[in-house]
Order: C-alpha cells, then sequence, then structure tokens
C-alpha cells in the first residue's frame, strides 16, 4: 500500500467506514499486526507513524497549531523482519482539540482505536501523569459501558479486557 487511507471518518457526527479501505483490508491473506496512536492533538501522532513505517512521509503531518488527522487513517505495510506479516498503522484524530462540535468525539476515538489494535500507543508530552490518567478515564467510560474494562499496566501498557457486568 503506497500511501495511507482513511479507514474511518467523522462526518456531522456520523461514523463512516471507507469502503476502499475495507476492501484493502480484506486483500491481507496473511496474519496482521495493528498498532494504533492516540494522544493529544498537535502532538506527533503521524509524525511516530511514519517513521515505525519506516517514511519520513505518508500520515500527513500539519504545520500549524489546527489539528491535521480527521477520523482514523490506516497504512498497511509489509511487517519489517517479518515477511510473512503485515503491519497496520492506524493514525487517530487528536485528542483534546478545542474546535471539534462533539464532546463525545474523543471517547469514540480513544474506543475505536482500543478495540481496533493489538497494540496501542498512548502518545503524551511528557511523563503519563495523574492529569493524563485522569484524561483516559473518560474515554474508557465508553469501554465500560460496552461491557468491557480498561487497564492500565506498569511501563503505560494498555489492555482492553473483556468483563461481564452482574445487574
Amino acid at each position: 500500500m503506497p500511501a495511507p487511507v482513511c479507514l474511518i471518518e467523522n462526518k456531522d457526527s456520523e461514523w463512516i467506514v471507507h469502503q476502499e479501505a475495507l476492501q484493502l483490508l480484506s486483500g491481507i491473506h496473511q496474519p496482521v499486526v495493528v498498532v494504533a496512536i492516540v494522544g493529544l492533538y498537535r502532538t506527533g501522532k503521524s509524525y511516530l507513524m511514519n517513521k515505525l513505517a519506516g517514511k519520513n512521509s505518508g500520515f500527513p503531518l500539519g504545520s500549524t497549531v489546527r489539528a491535521n488527522t480527521k477520523g482514523i487513517w490506516m497504512w498497511c505495510i509489509p511487517y519489517p523482519g517479518r515477511p510473512d506479516q503485515t503491519l497496520v498503522l492506524l493514525d487517530t484524530e487528536g485528542l483534546g482539540d478545542t474546535e471539534k462540535a462533539d464532546t463525545q468525539n474523543d471517547s469514540w476515538i480513544f474506543a475505536l482505536a482500543v478495540l481496533l489494535s493489538s497494540t496501542l500507543v498512548y502518545n503524551s508530552l511528557g511523563t503519563i501523569d495523574q492529569q493524563a490518567m485522569n484524561q483516559l478515564q473518560y474515554p474508557s467510560e465508553s469501554l465500560v459501558a460496552s461491557r468491557s474494562y480498561l487497564v492500565l499496566l506498569p511501563g503505560g501498557h494498555l489492555y482492553l479486557r473483556p468483563c461481564c457486568l452482574i445487574a
């Protein structure tokens, strides 16, 4: 896949899955490793994903203070050093963008990234402190509502675990 494509678009508060991206995914006939990145807007998520792809460009980079990535973008590349696997990189819209009209948008982006990925990268400015943990709490409430819960392990690894809610 020569360049990233939009996988999921948020258009007028409706989530739309792009058919082109689904066709690309359905054409993969080997194991995949899905790496998604989430974090505040304008913190270098797209740049980091380009570096993971071994490229200087690919996911669009912005040069202003405005958020550049909208929705969730996907790039499928051969997994470096593992020719029998495909690496699927998911670059997500930044969290905390004040120009967003829908306050639930961050929760949905975060939840979709967790659910779609086998590895989730939380990109933060500096260390993951109490404020960052508080910001992660709100998006994870969407996961609890969907009968799943989020666990943060030492080293900053986030895991989604199924759970059974007893009424």
